[in-house]
């Protein structure tokens, strides 16, 4: 178990031995939530409370994070707004940006494409599929 949570044999057998993962949310219980997930796996974790510092780690360690996982609705600087910047701006074009997101309409996945996410994990979030997920564009950025 993870964090009180069912893992599946499937996501029990995925390693995320060493990856770097922040994780942008402005919801404390969605940050921890996070956290007791990725960390059992091997991940290492950082956290940001919205779009702004996540920009702003970025720009001071660029080298740090193999994957982010971005809120996509949040204060100061929503998910959109912050991915444009990190690929943009911060010229981190190869780093991965998935959404996450409690939202499942059309036009707000295809908002996180055009904005340069490269996938998302719905809240709340699915273990075998947070796993899954970061696992995959881990090992294929």
């Amino acid at each position: 178990m993870a964090g009180g949570t069912p893992v599946t044999s499937a996501a029990q057998g995925l390693a995320l031995d060493g990856v770097r993962v922040l994780v942008v949310d402005d919801s404390d219980i969605n940050l921890e939530v996070a956290r007791r997930l990725l960390l059992p796996a091997g991940a290492q974790v950082s956290v940001a409370a919205h779009g702004l510092e996540a920009v702003e780690y970025l720009r001071a360690h660029p080298a740090a994070v193999d994957v982010v996982l971005m809120d996509v609705q949040m204060p100061v600087l929503d998910g959109i707004e912050a991915t444009r910047c990190i690929h943009g701006e911060l010229g981190l074009t190869h780093l991965p940006v998935i959404a996450l997101t409690a939202g499942v309409l059309a036009d707000e996945q295809d908002r996180t494409r055009e904005a340069g996410m490269v996938d998302f994990i719905r809240k709340p979030f699915d273990v075998a599929g947070l796993l899954c997920t970061v696992h995959y564009h881990a090992r294929n950025a």
